[in-house]
């Protein structure tokens, strides 16, 4: 959760935010659930200015209310992802908004997975695609045989590919400029080192998702821990802790079962039955049924 600085609202000084988190009001939820006069004796600001931040905070932060005719508009704009049974598994692909976060393994078809996503969407939509490559293992030779093999027109492909951007981030700060650039079209950003770089990253994927009704996929590993007094042998959750294993509305795992053969099950997702699953292969054209 993003934390109080000038940046979330020009009230919030540093002597301002200093006082607060003397007082274990650290967060923006820490600020909006504490009472509005206990925080106007903790930050010298009149009762009428907390309330203000406080409704700023609300707007900016909170969820968005939909009606009925704009969630039927979101239903009608699912992305599908052109893989039958995944597109059955996800109740029609993936939709405008969501934040979706594939798991898995080593080698277990993470990468493959998003190429056939990435190359499906680029071929038949107006959008655009942003590939950021974290590990400097994104291969067009590849990108572009996934399409040729399914026998996609050559115009078609030539469209996908220069509809496709890919961006090579060399860590997690460059990750987190990249993206912010990406909002703000603005290539004059600071190079100061980011405190809490998870925070941000959540921040700029909930701003494309809600502004943009952009679908944004991140790509995560899982971990596998043993404690005393497991019954199983061991726990498997997504890295980068539990302040991020929240943040993705839904969140798939893939892993290998033999040769090609792979399962993506549900790991997280409110709209579709827990551990949910379906099976796949991965061949010259991608990520199939």
């Amino acid at each position: 959760m993003a934390k109080l600085n000038a940046d979330v609202h020009p009230s919030l000084l540093e002597t301002v935010t200093e006082n607060l988190r003397r007082r274990n009001v650290v967060t923006i939820v820490d600020f909006v659930s504490t009472d509005p006069i206990k925080l106007t004796n903790i930050t010298g600001l009149s009762h009428t200015d907390v309330l203000q931040v406080k409704q700023y905070i609300l707007k900016k932060f909170g969820g968005i209310k939909k009606n009925a005719t704009q969630l039927l508009a979101i239903e009608r704009n699912v992305i599908p992802i052109s893989v039958t049974c995944l597109d059955e598994l996800l109740r029609g692909g993936l939709y405008p908004g969501q934040l979706c976060e594939l798991c898995g393994p080593s080698a277990s078809g993470k990468t493959q997975l998003c190429f056939t996503i990435a190359a499906n969407v680029a071929s038949r939509s107006d959008g655009i695609v942003w590939y950021f490559d974290t590990k400097k293992d994104f291969c067009r030779l590849r990108y572009e045989g996934i399409m040729r093999a399914r026998n996609f027109e050559q115009k078609i492909i030539e469209d996908a590919l220069r509809s496709t951007k890919i961006y090579q981030t060399r860590s997690s700060h460059e990750l987190i400029k990249a993206l912010r650039q990406l909002v703000t079209r603005n290539a004059q950003q600071s190079d100061n080192e980011t405190t809490y770089e998870l925070e941000d990253l959540a921040e700029v994927c909930r701003f494309l998702t809600m502004e943009y009704q952009a679908v944004v996929i991140t790509v995560n590993i899982i971990t596998r821990w043993n404690s005393p007094g497991q019954t199983d042998s061991t726990d498997i959750i997504p890295a980068l802790g539990k302040y991020w294993a929240r943040i993705p509305a839904t969140r798939l795992m893939i892993t290998r079962l033999h040769g090609e053969i792979r399962k993506i099950n549900v790991w997280k997702d409110l709209r579709l039955i827990e551990n949910s699953s379906c099976t796949v292969t991965i061949n010259d054209i991608g990520v199939t049924s």
